[in-house]
């Protein structure tokens, strides 16, 4: 039993990781293919190995830190954004039932509002500027939007009349769809919500001072909860279709090539005067619909 449970965890430790190998080369050719030009097509066939090259420089880097940061707590930031992602997992229902359990919804809650806090600490012990200035946004951002957030999900809760994700289409719930959509793009930080990491702005945010094992733990934590959250809308609204899940992957890649980034005060007048008075309207017509 022991060793089947290792062997699961193991498993899907090795397929987020390799689905996030080709997930990046998939972004990057259709990024490349909103810009009208050619993605990476020189590693092998159609850049097949471009990812794998990527990852092995990028492992062979030095890390540095600096003289006034905390080394431990800078070295524990990726690991927890890494754990965070891959707890994410368990809430997804499986085809086995050993991570199946009654509130797995609250403990996705709470993962998501951890979440923040790899940014905020990784802005704060790395003694940089820019960090901390992509640490203060995240937080920020996030105190914005996790609100609307639950009430979302706590529409979710009631329309499946349990606290744990069924895979089952529920067509009441697309009407929720669009404002579910935001929120996982400011979860996630995507454009035009990518205020952590403002490349024209913060150089390259919170995670400007990390490299080398750090940097890629990092990476894997932003793609994979990526990745998640297209399955996670797949279950929710359309019956775990593995296609739906590209559909919604492949949405999100092109709203990053498509919006710029929103001004600040833009983004947090957007989450407080609309999403979530928007929210509470669904969560009021969901409550007398129901009871």
């Amino acid at each position: 039993m022991f060793l089947v449970l290792f062997l699961i965890l193991v498993l899907i430790v090795v397929f987020v990781v390799t689905s996030i190998a080709f997930v990046t080369l998939y972004e990057r050719h259709l990024l490349g293919g909103s810009q009208q030009r050619i993605g990476p097509n020189k590693s092998s066939f159609v850049g097949f190995l471009q990812a794998m090259f990527d990852g092995v420089k990028l492992l062979k880097k030095e890390q540095e830190s600096s003289l006034k940061s905390s080394e431990i707590s800078f070295l524990l930031v990726p690991g927890i954004a890494f754990g965070v992602m891959y707890l994410e997992w368990f809430v997804l229902p499986y085809f086995f039932d050993f991570f199946t359990f009654e509130f797995c919804i609250m403990f996705f809650l709470c993962l998501v509002g951890f979440a923040v806090y790899a940014t905020l600490v990784s802005g704060i012990v790395s003694k940089s500027k820019y960090s901390m200035l992509g640490a203060i946004r995240a937080s920020g951002q996030s105190v914005s939007y996790e609100i609307a957030f639950s009430l979302y999900l706590l529409v979710v809760i009631m329309y499946f009349n349990m606290f744990y994700f069924y895979s089952y289409f529920y067509l009441g719930l697309l009407w929720i769809y669009l404002p579910f959509l935001m929120m996982i793009l400011a979860e996630l930080g995507r454009a035009p919500f990518d205020f952590a990491e403002g490349e024209s702005e913060l150089v390259s945010g919170y995670n400007v001072e990390f490299g080398s094992v750090a940097f890629v733990l990092l990476f894997l934590g932003e793609y994979g909860s990526l990745l998640f959250f297209s399955v996670l809308s797949s279950v929710i609204f359309f019956n775990f279709s593995l296609f739906m899940s590209y559909l919604v992957f492949s949405l999100l890649v092109f709203i990053r090539s498509a919006y710029p980034r929103f001004r600040y005060d833009f983004m947090m007048g957007f989450f407080w005067f609309k999403l979530l008075p928007i929210s509470l309207v669904f969560l009021f017509f969901t409550v007398v619909l129901f009871l």
